[in-house]
Parts: C-alpha cells; sequence; structure tokens
C-alpha cells in the first residue's frame, strides 16, 4: 500500500432519532460550573443537553464568561436536600444528577433524597469517604462517588517528576503506564518503525509528532479523535519525533507461582538494591502489631483451659477436697506454685501420674506467663521511645517539594513515594503526625521554611496549597530567586479555576498550572453518562480518561469490531475481560482489532471526552472505500487461511470470502480503515499478492 493523502470523511455514522438528555447539577461552585461546560459537549443537533442547576446563593460573579447561557432555565435557588426543590428541577424525568457542593454531609443526603424521588436516575456523588461511597453504592445503585482533589493528584506528581512518565495506574491485576518521550538515534524500540509496527502485544502507539513532515503528508487518518490514530501506517518514526504510548509494567503474582528459597534469596537481593527493603519491613511491623491481639487471645483460652484441667484432676483424684479448694490449688499451679500444693515429703495421697500432669501444667503456664510479659514489655518500650525513631533526612539534591499537605498534597506525597522519588514535604501545621516518620516533613512559615528544603538543588516543587496566591508566590520566589538559571525547571501550580491557569501560562511559561476542578469535571461529565471513570491524564495539552464499558444488548457497542471501536469512535481499548469459548473467564491485554466485543464483556478503554461522546450518540467516522484487486488465485493450502484472514480482517462474511476467492481474478470494493488496510496488506504478504487503491 502506498502513502496517499486521507482525507476525513464528509459524513458520520448518526442516529436517526433525536433524544434530549436532562441533568441537574447540584452546586455552582468551580468545580459545578466546569462539569456544566463538559456536559454541553455532548450537546449539538440532533442531540440536546438540557442542564438545569441548584445553588443555595446568588452567584454574581461567575468563573466562566456568560455561564447562566449554558442552562436550561436560571438557576435555581434552594437546598438541594428538599423534595420540592428537586421536583422543581425535573428529578423525576431526569438521566442523571450530579452532586458537587463543598459540603459532602449535603451532598450525600441528597443523593438519598434523588434515589427516593427517582429511582432509576445516575447519581454522581462528590465525596471523599471511600469506605461511605463503597456502602451508598451498594444501597442506592446507579451510584458513581468521584473524589475531586484526589482524581487529578497523578497529574500534578508527574508534572512534578518532570520526566517521561505521564500516567501511571492500575485495571485489576495489571498495571499500566503512560510515557510521553523524544526518540533518540539508533534506538531500538522505535527508531526508522513504521507506525503499523508499533501495536504490539503489550504495548501500543498513543501519539506522534514528527520534527519534520514526512514526504507522504500525514493528514488525518480516518478518526474522529484528535490524539489517537492520527497519523498514517506507513510513516516511519526518527531521531527527534516526540511519541506517546502504553504499555504494560506489571502484574500480579498469580496464584500458581511457587515461591522457592532462590526466588526469596532474588527478592532479598532486588529489595536491598532499589530500597524496597524499608517499605517491606514497615508492613512486617504492622502485621507484627496486628498479631498482638491475636496472641493474646491464644494465651488467655490456653490458660483456662489449663486451669480447668488442673481443677478436675485434683476435684477426681484428691481426697475429700472441695469445689473451691480445688479451683483455688489450679490457679497456684498456673502461677508456678506446684510446691506449694505438692511440698514436702510426706504423702499427699495424689496419684503419681496427676502429679506429673500437673507440673507439666506448671512448666507450660511459666513459660507462657513469661512469653506474655516479655511481648508486654516489648509493646510498652516501643510506645514509650517512639519518639526517639528517626525522622527522614531532607535530600540534598534531586528531589521534589510539596507545599501544602491537604488530600491533594498527601495523594501526591504518597504516589512520589511509590515512584521512589526523594521528596521533602512543607506545610504551616502539622495535621498528621504520623507523616513525620514517613517522609521528610518541614512545619512552620511556608515562606521561610523554603531555604531549609535546600531547594536551589531540588528538582521541582508542587504547590498545592487551598490559597492559589500562596501559590503562586511560593512558584515565583522558587523560579527567580533560587532557580532561576536552571534550564528544565518548571514549577506545578494549584489554581483555583481554569482562567487563572491560562493567565498564568503567559506569566510563567515554564510552570505547569492546574486547575484540580477543571480536571476532575471531565470525570464527572463522563460518569453522567453511566461510565465508570478510573482515572485521567493529559496528554498533548488534553484531558483524557480512563473509562470502562460494560457491553450490554443493544448499546452502542455490543457486537462491534474492536476496528470500529477503536478508529470510529476514537479510542485505544487497553484491556478487555470476556469469557472464552469454554465459558471461561479471560482477561485480553491490548486486544488486537479484529475481536468482536460480546454482551457482558468489559472494555477499559482511553478516551477524551468527545470520545465517550461519539460512543454514547453511536457516532462513528466511517471507514474508507477501497479498490481491492487480486490478480491470481493462492495456493490451495493457503486458501482456507485467505479466506479467512479475509472475512477477520475486512467486512465480509466468510460466505463473501469465500465466493470472492474462488472468481479470482477479481476486484471489489471494499471499507477499512487505514490501519485495518495495512494490517490486511501485512497478513497477506505471504499467502497472496493482493493490491488496495483508495477511492
Amino acid at each position: 500500500m502506498s502513502g496517499p493523502d486521507t482525507l476525513m470523511p464528509s459524513a458520520v455514522t448518526r442516529s436517526s432519532s433525536v433524544i434530549q438528555d436532562k441533568f441537574i447539577i447540584c452546586g455552582l461552585g468551580s468545580l459545578g460550573q466546569q462539569s456544566v461546560i463538559k456536559l454541553k459537549k455532548f450537546d449539538y443537533a440532533p442531540y440536546e443537553v438540557s442542564i438545569t442547576a441548584i445553588e443555595r446563593r446568588i452567584i454574581d460573579d461567575w468563573e466562566i464568561d456568560d455561564f447562566p447561557s449554558q442552562l436550561a432555565v436560571a438557576p435555581i435557588l434552594g437546598d438541594c436536600r428538599r423534595e420540592d426543590i428537586l421536583r422543581k428541577a425535573g428529578i423525576e424525568d431526569s438521566r442523571a444528577i450530579l452532586i458537587v457542593t463543598s459540603d459532602e454531609s449535603t451532598n450525600v443526603e441528597c443523593a438519598i433524597a434523588a434515589r427516593r424521588l427517582n429511582p432509576n436516575i445516575q447519581i454522581i456523588l462528590r465525596s471523599s469517604r471511600h469506605s461511605l461511597n463503597t456502602l451508598l453504592k451498594r444501597q442506592l445503585g446507579n451510584f458513581v462517588a468521584l473524589d475531586a482533589t484526589e482524581l487529578p493528584a497523578m497529574t500534578f506528581a508527574l508534572a512534578g517528576l518532570g520526566d517521561d512518565i505521564v500516567s501511571v495506574f492500575t485495571i485489576g491485576r495489571h498495571r499500566f503506564r503512560i510515557v510521553e518521550r523524544f526518540v533518540r538515534a539508533g534506538d531500538p524500540r522505535f527508531d526508522q518503525h513504521q507506525m503499523q509496527a508499533l501495536h504490539q502485544g503489550k504495548f501500543r502507539l498513543l501519539d506522534f509528532d514528527p520534527v519534520e513532515k514526512p514526504q507522504q503528508p500525514l493528514g488525518w487518518a480516518t478518526t474522529a479523535s484528535s490524539v489517537f490514530h492520527r497519523w498514517q501506517p506507513y510513516v516511519r518514526v526518527s531521531a527527534g519525533d516526540r511519541i506517546a504510548y502504553i504499555e504494560m509494567i506489571s502484574e500480579a503474582n498469580d496464584a500458581e507461582k511457587r515461591k522457592t528459597p532462590f526466588t526469596a534469596l532474588n527478592q532479598l537481593v532486588e529489595d536491598w538494591k532499589t530500597g524496597d527493603w524499608r517499605r517491606r519491613l514497615r508492613n512486617w511491623r504492622q502485621s507484627s502489631e496486628q498479631s498482638t491481639e491475636r496472641v493474646l487471645a491464644t494465651v488467655l483460652v490456653t490458660a483456662l483451659a489449663l486451669w480447668i484441667t488442673g481443677t478436675l484432676l485434683l476435684k477426681v483424684t484428691g481426697p475429700s477436697i472441695s469445689w473451691v479448694k480445688a479451683i483455688s490449688l489450679g490457679a497456684i499451679l498456673l502461677l508456678g506454685g506446684y510446691g506449694d500444693v505438692f511440698g514436702g515429703f510426706s504423702s499427699s495421697g495424689i496419684p503419681g501420674w496427676v502429679q506429673l500432669v500437673c507440673l507439666m501444667i506448671t512448666v507450660v503456664s511459666i513459660l507462657v506467663v513469661l512469653g506474655v510479659l516479655g511481648l508486654l514489655a516489648d509493646q510498652l518500650l516501643s510506645s514509650r521511645f517512639d519518639f526517639l525513631q528517626k525522622r527522614p533526612r531532607i535530600p540534598r539534591s534531586h528531589h521534589v517539594v510539596v507545599i501544602g499537605l491537604g488530600r491533594i498534597g498527601r495523594k501526591v506525597t504518597s504516589l512520589l513515594l511509590e515512584l521512589n522519588q526523594p521528596l521533602v514535604a512543607i506545610d504551616k501545621q502539622l495535621n498528621h503526625p504520623e507523616l513525620f516518620t514517613q517522609i521528610p516533613l518541614l512545619i512552620g512559615n511556608i515562606l521561610e521554611e523554603l531555604s531549609a528544603a535546600n531547594l536551589a538543588t531540588a528538582k521541582s516543587i508542587i504547590a498545592v496549597t487551598d490559597d492559589q496566591m500562596l501559590n503562586l508566590e511560593v512558584s515565583l520566589l522558587a523560579s527567580e530567586k533560587n532557580l532561576g538559571g536552571r534550564r528544565g525547571f518548571s514549577p506545578v501550580v494549584r489554581t483555583r479555576n481554569q482562567s487563572f491557569s491560562d493567565n498564568l501560562a503567559a506569566l510563567m511559561p515554564q510552570a505547569r498550572s492546574f486547575c484540580p476542578y477543571a480536571l476532575s469535571a471531565e470525570a464527572f461529565a463522563g460518569a453522567a453518562f453511566g461510565e465508570n471513570i478510573l482515572g485521567l491524564f493529559r496528554l498533548s495539552g488534553q484531558t483524557n480518561l480512563i473509562a470502562e464499558y460494560l457491553i450490554e444488548p443493544g448499546d452502542t457497542l455490543a457486537n462491534k469490531q474492536l476496528t470500529t471501536v477503536s478508529y470510529g469512535y476514537g479510542v485505544v481499548p487497553i484491556l478487555r475481560e470476556t469469557v472464552d469459548s469454554a465459558g471461561n473467564a479471560c482477561v485480553v491485554l491490548m486486544p488486537t482489532d479484529d475481536q468482536y466485543l460480546l454482551p457482558g464483556d468489559h472494555l477499559f478503554v482511553l478516551s477524551s471526552i468527545n470520545g465517550l461522546r461519539r460512543i454514547e450518540r453511536g457516532e462513528m467516522t466511517p471507514p474508507r472505500r477501497w479498490r481491492l484487486s487480486v490478480e491470481q488465485k493462492p495456493n490451495p493450502t493457503n486458501a482456507a487461511d485467505v479466506v479467512q484472514l479475509l472475512a477477520r480482517l475486512t467486512n465480509f462474511s466468510p460466505q463473501s470470502a469465500q465466493q470472492f476467492i474462488d472468481r479470482l481474478p477479481a476486484t471489489t470494493d471494499v471499507e477499512l480503515y487505514d490501519y485495518q488496510a495495512a494490517r490486511l496488506i501485512q497478513s497477506m504478504k505471504e499467502r497472496l499478492s493482493i493490491r488496495l487503491s483508495p477511492l
């Protein structure tokens, strides 16, 4: 296949019926306003998105220009928890309600009221109470809870690293990484490879930005995505080109994998090299503390059993011993008083075997008591000397300085620790004492403590306090006073609204500023249409989502080939959960384009908000038309494979493919996406000589 220009088709497949979706937004703060804007991306003829908002107070200064025009009616003033207010907003016939006020208690009450008034409405709740969210999901159904501050934490953390990693996330037992970097000369993985060769078993190319345009213009592949699949399959990657790709980096150990002494020794050596032994030691201590209660419970049960045994033996075999005396003698045996019970040389009248058993009871009880006393002493001394634990030292260089330990700040530090990135955190007051032994921590006036954080040799600074002016001041101070001459230093700044982020980009081009609510709003809007949003990341200046789809009969993905899903909707499938021919559940990583989605499958994709919209509406960019020419018949030994490949890689049915092969030489018209056509030629290369020409 040669390299002609690819033109975007002028028509797309649309649903013929007009659909109006009604949504309710509770709370018109920054997150609420941004969510309205993201939802309106789904609004265009012949589809209509009607949004009604509820707000407790009158807002005169909107963050977004001409915001009220985005709403179906003027904002309804009142308490969103009240039944009359929800009915006035149209709760009965709304598709979803987004409850995004800053008061989580109000949000939960509103969610319960909404479910009572409309049993089928999709509820999207802003909440950081993860355990409560799980319980509510079980009780309410059609319920999604998202934390507006923790969702974008990965974006802040990775921006502060300044490395090639764009995102790291986990789906089930599989951990994925998205990387954006420049290709080095001689890179065996990328340099001089064609695009179509960079879709492998555990690897997918996402974006490509060449230094020099190839001789054949890139144009646009037949996809509606502005990020994914926007290159021709025959274009080669060269040194200096910027690429972005996703790959699977790890997998949890299978239950079938057995640990041997050699694997354990290798793991210890690897942990020592990577520094992971400290984390394992902390986990071991935690498990030891949790086992203390089990040890004490076992000791009490053992002591009670020994006491009862000694009491019964003495009562049954001892001459004229009362129950009270037998019980007291049993207790004396437990406390090591064997000599007090059987002391002296005179005969006690107790059989010898009973005395031997009582001696064993005494010995066991002494050992148990000593063990318990030692355990309690160890716990007491450990608690008394906790203050002597060595605090982590402040790194001297190549570390990240995190300003602010709110929810975003704590999540950012946790992610940096997982990535083995040295860091130091600064906050004005200590609200979480446990952090003292986990990370280097400076408490006090933030501006004054900056000098103690070795700022001049720091890798980056991430300012994520709730005060955007303080974040700006810290970033300016770090850039101008200490790090102004360093190339590549880019402070990461948290802002409270997107307009401030846009203005800050002009003031500090080297800075990377993010509004958490603007990032999170993409996830809230996607969840409003019933999708499970697992995370988000930034790529090519655009927020992209990690979404999960449950394939149901009759929806826009059911029985679709992944070729259509990938290029028609402009998304990237990365994992498919399905069943094999025997009915057993299986997971397919980076599924190939020729697979078909079946009802009951779970499909995980990378997509922009526009990609979710296209799937929701069933809008597909159609494939291009090609002229397929075959001048000779295939070798009889390959005929069956050729028919199978034609049926699998094109829109031919098996019968049509067989009929076409039977009447060779012949030509026919087929509809294929560019990558589909390239794969067909590559697969047929050794079986049948074919020629594809675009029409």
